[in-house]
């Protein structure tokens, strides 16, 4: 197996839930040695998000896949002390507490550049390091009615909707991770380290950025792309259908042998379905709930419009292209058996054979070890445990 890229990287992650851990994820999923402080008790809040089981949750599972976890007091001065170290050996920091909290902690990148001028250190806040709302407390929920994302995400009642899934979060940890990436570049060019400073804000405004320019260019940000466009209710489940061009549009009224449809003034162009894409949709709903959705996919498919089923999650762990491309593969954690793990673009598909890389750590596994790994003597250890700067899973202490 050929090595990832940042193999040998030293990571260390001050940092809990969702956005950036991700980044740490991504680091490790590259091959980087990434270790997780996180706090003594609990850990990571992130380890109790929806259902938790012992000391996981669905989204801790992927977020801390192959890190190591040292359960560190960082309220002690010992604790203090041990995280300056780490930072001050990283050749990555990433952390997410509210602004100047890393200050009073001692390890802001003021603190560890003087030490360690090459370190790339990504700091992430809700709403940024600065502003009237700085110090206000900032979640995915949150941020996506503030920023936007639900009020372009409505029910036909018309009110606005969060979006199921952690989408600010993620696609957050995305875009530092892009910087990091690149910010590792220029180290590697220059030898230069760099400070990286973004917030859930900044992020939520670039994922949408497109909607913000439709907002002032077309007068509407929840304008649709076209009709007919949409979820449609088959007689079996949902069809994802857009018909919007007008060969796409001419096909589907020969398919549901509807030619007074082309003929219709409101219809004969893409843009008058655009203004009329109530009336269409309408239309073209009461013929699909009609049949399956397997047959609708068929009749589509062969005429080349384009079309899905709407999956849930069982249906893609057993569909043939997800298995062919091998999208998903299945690793076995000890207590849960064979979940799923996704593939990441650029890495080889998730497999048995990836155990260690793939297993998340439990609160303050691994940490004695990566303490080694860093550095510490072995009495240097027993002094951090004694004092209760540390714990350990590996000695029932957590």
């Amino acid at each position: 197996m050929v090595a990832g890229a940042f193999t040998g990287l030293r990571v260390i992650e001050f940092a809990q839930g969702v956005a950036a851990p991700y980044c740490g994820l991504l680091l490790a999923r590259n091959g980087a040695n990434v270790l997780k402080v996180e706090p003594q008790g609990k850990g990571d809040w992130c380890r109790s998000l929806g259902v938790s089981k012992g000391h996981f949750s669905a989204e801790s599972i992927v977020l801390n896949r192959g890190k190591k976890s040292l359960a560190l007091d960082l309220k002690s001065p010992d604790g203090r002390e041990a995280a300056f170290r780490l930072a001050s050996m990283a050749d990555v920091v990433i952390e997410n507490y509210r602004p100047d909290v890393t200050k009073r902690l001692g390890i802001d990148y003021a603190a560890v550049a003087a030490v360690n001028p090459s370190v790339v250190y990504a700091s992430v806040t809700g709403f940024g390091s600065h502003g009237p709302n700085s110090q206000m407390p900032a979640t995915d929920t949150v941020m996506q009615g503030y920023t936007g994302l639900m009020s372009i995400n409505r029910d036909t009642a018309g009110l606005p909707r969060r979006i199921n899934m952690l989408a600010i979060d993620y696609s957050t940890g995305l875009y530092i991770t892009q910087a990091v990436f690149a910010a590792l570049y220029r180290r590697a060019t220059t030898g230069v380290g760099v400070h990286i400073e973004t917030s859930l804000l900044e992020c939520a405004m670039a994922f949408q950025e497109a909607r913000l320019v439709a907002q002032r260019f077309e007068g509407s940000a929840v304008q649709p792309v076209g009709a007919p466009v949409g979820t449609f209710a088959t007689s079996t489940g949902f069809l994802s259908l857009n018909a919007r061009r007008d060969a796409h549009f001419a096909k589907l009224c020969e398919i549901l042998q509807t030619p007074e449809w082309r003929a219709d003034e409101r219809f004969d162009t893409e843009q008058k379905r655009l203004v009329n894409a109530d009336a269409i949709n309408d239309l073209v709903a009461a013929y699909i709930v009609q049949r399956p959705t397997e047959e609708w996919v068929k009749l589509l498919s062969e005429a080349d419009i384009l079309s899905a089923p709407v999956h849930d999650y069982d249906d893609l762990f057993a569909d043939r292209q997800i298995k062919e491309i091998e999208a998903i593969g299945w690793v076995e954690i000890d207590e849960f058996g064979a979940l799923p793990a996704a593939r990441i673009a650029g890495l080889s598909p998730a497999s048995a054979s990836q155990v260690d890389a793939m297993t998340p750590p439990h609160i303050g596994e691994g940490g004695r070890a990566a303490l080694l790994e860093a550095g510490f003597s072995a009495d240097e250890i027993a002094a951090l445990a004694q004092s209760g700067a540390v714990v350990f899973y590996e000695d029932g202490a957590v």
